[in-house]
């Protein structure tokens, strides 16, 4: 975006904006050159590495780089290899990481700080719908990647409005070109970005929304930029590969060649919410409204405060105060240097003693040719002589192999819970305290991830209540109508149904009596075919619906993959025990232990008419007095 003067490669733009538009370049100019210094200076919680020489030593260790390149043909022969147990720790960590896909919860409050359990339900409906009707599910699994090697992972909420232009064909055969919208790439959308595509200003707070101004930087093509910025007056400045930078000595705008980049242009957004202002630029060319001050942030809360629509993820976090995060290929790097490094030792003095190097005394003729396996040699001399000349390996490598890998395994997860069978000789003890201990880093990890995700829910519900439960014009009546969203394979009272919510505007200010509720309730029940029904509907009240307040809260625990046996045995054990306690509906809890066996086939296996219970020798003991003996005499 912004660079320094060279005398050599730039000359005068013919973009020179106005005063105030000069103005709030050199602000985001600034932050622009604290965020690329940020990224680019070492610091001691990074053990003396910058952040980007940090990722990049991280991401060769989740690749298991190794660097073959040697000009000694004395070395050719050593054994250059890794074990990869790192990265094999890291596809664990990351498979329990994406086993559930992490949903926020959203409570409801009303003015008078009462949870509103309805409007709550229905807000956990509306971001699971945005979850699986989005690319959120691939952003959400390539973030839980990306903490494991980087300092950071970002994830962006954004709502797009993507238009194509298309070719229609008339009756009369003719061809009429016309803008529709574009579904594939519009609605909800959950980009990620690396670590050096946002900058920061102040590397010492954790949290976004405090950071003065947070720049989003991407690389286009140039003709992807033109169709989204083409009916901007300075789009005609744009040029790719040519930078248009501001100088300080004489206030005037110069271009600047851009090789690295040559066919694409920088699109960089700035956001500031203590002026709440957003703005991008291309090549560093302002793209933003005529006047610098009217350039308000697009996302906004249902209270219309401003937000950075960007979360950062981190795997785990070094203090209290660093905005970066410690990955896991950090946590375990060195020991996975060591492990290969002793491997290597290892392999090599495994060949050595199968290769022995021999010193030959007495021998004026000997040479490597003649030593293979079950070779016979007979020399003339009787006091010719043959001696290894290093010993033999008494097997100390395996055992410092073997305390590496417990070290690597103590930091992550153990065998047993990424998915191994225990060896024999481990006592049964120690594999449940080895489990246990992986399940409380693997819980410590999550809650790092789920701090990040509250404030991504908090974005994610922004989204849904500013342009899902909002009217939207229909394009060919021109009426106004309110979205309806369906969530298909949910458990409603021990049943699959799809879920319906109906954002109804004939609520808003409508008032209704309790006697009114039920028997509109009554007639959704009988319209949806109540009790063989395979769908349940919800009408909303839009307007109430925004008012409220929504606080978003997610658990770790819920974040772990639930164990399908265990839960059937609990089942099980639950319907043993509550069959028959007039407190607990029997339907409800069959369905339970059929939907822990046979999930979303509960309703094939009820029977329409329940067939009588055929009664224990207990209860028949219960009810029929035993008989009396009988005496003859």
């Amino acid at each position: 975006m912004f660079s320094e003067l060279d005398p050599k490669t730039y000359s005068l733009s013919s973009y020179q904006p106005s005063a105030d538009v000069i103005a709030l370049t050199k602000d985001f100019r600034d932050a622009f050159g604290k965020g690329v210094n940020i990224l680019n200076r070492s610091f001691e919680e990074l053990n003396n590495y910058s952040v980007i020489d940090r990722e990049n030593k991280d991401q060769r260790t989740f690749n298991s780089f190794v660097d073959e390149s040697t000009d000694d043909p004395m070395e050719a022969w050593k054994w250059k290899g890794t074990r990869s147990m790192p990265r094999d720790k890291a596809l664990d960590m990351h498979a329990h990481l994406t086993s559930t896909l992490a949903v926020p919860m959203a409570f409801a409050q009303n003015e008078r700080q009462e949870e509103d359990r309805q409007m709550s339900n229905v807000m956990r409906d509306v971001l699971e719908w945005m979850a699986v009707n989005s690319e959120y599910r691939e952003s959400y699994t390539s973030t839980m990647m990306g903490i494991l090697y980087s300092p950071a992972k970002w994830l962006g909420a954004e709502w797009v409005e993507s238009y194509l232009k298309i070719k229609e064909r008339n009756e009369d055969g003719s061809i009429t070109p016309k803008e529709v919208l574009d579904e594939e790439l519009s609605g909800f959308r959950a980009p990620v970005y690396s670590v050096d595509q946002v900058l920061i200003t102040n590397v010492y707070e954790q949290n976004v929304q405090r950071q003065y101004i947070i720049i989003k930087r991407v690389y286009k093509p140039h003709s992807d930029a033109r169709s989204r910025w083409e009916w901007h007056e300075n789009w005609n400045y744009v040029t790719a590969g040519v930078k248009t930078i501001y100088s300080d000595e004489d206030g005037l705008f110069y271009d600047i060649k851009d090789d690295e980049h040559g066919g694409l242009v920088e699109e960089a957004v700035g956001y500031c919410r203590q002026t709440d202002t957003e703005v991008t630029f291309i090549n560093g060319i302002y793209m933003g409204t005529p006047v610098a001050d009217e350039n308000p942030m697009r996302h906004r809360d249902n209270f219309n405060i401003p937000k950075v629509p960007l979360t950062a993820f981190g795997y785990e976090r070094i203090n209290e105060h660093f905005f970066y995060w410690k990955s896991l290929m950090n946590r375990v790097g060195w020991d996975g240097a060591l492990l290969d490094a002793m491997y290597e030792n290892t392999m090599n003095r495994e060949t050595l003693d199968l290769y022995t190097p021999m010193g030959v005394y007495g021998v004026e003729d000997f040479n490597s040719q003649i030593v293979f396996p079950g070779s016979v040699v007979a020399f003339e001399n009787p006091e010719a002589e043959a001696r290894p000349l290093i010993p033999r390996n008494q097997g100390a490598g395996y055992q410092a192999i073997r305390e590496i890998e417990k070290s690597i395994t103590d930091k992550t997860l153990s065998e047993t819970l990424a998915g191994q069978l225990p060896d024999a000789s481990q006592k049964a003890f120690s594999v449940a305290r080895a489990e246990q201990n992986s399940r409380i880093i693997l819980r410590g990890m999550l809650r790092s991830v789920a701090f990040s995700m509250i404030r991504y829910g908090d974005l994610m519900k922004d989204i849904g209540l500013q342009h899902l439960t909002t009217a939207q014009l229909d394009e060919i009546t021109g009426a106004e109508q309110y979205r309806t969203l369906v969530l298909k394979d949910q458990m409603v009272g021990g049943k699959q149904v799809s879920k319906k919510l109906i954002f109804d505007d004939g609520l808003v200010g409508r008032q209704m009596t309790e006697k009114e509720k039920k028997d509109m309730e009554l007639r959704m029940l009988s319209d949806i075919g109540w009790p063989k029904n395979k769908e349940h509907v919800y009408r909303i009240n839009p307007h109430l619906f925004s008012k409220l307040k929504y606080l978003i809260r997610i658990e770790p625990d819920e974040m772990i993959e639930r164990n399908s046996a265990f839960e059937s045995q609990m089942a099980e054990r639950m319907y043993a025990l509550l069959r028959k306690d007039p407190l607990v509906s029997s339907e409800g809890i069959v369905r339970k232990v059929l939907n822990a066996n046979y999930r979303g086939e509960a309703d094939e296996l009820i029977a329409e008419q329940p067939e009588p219970l055929a009664a224990s020798p207990l209860d028949l003991e219960k009810i029929a007095p035993p008989r009396q003996p009988e005496f003859s005499g």
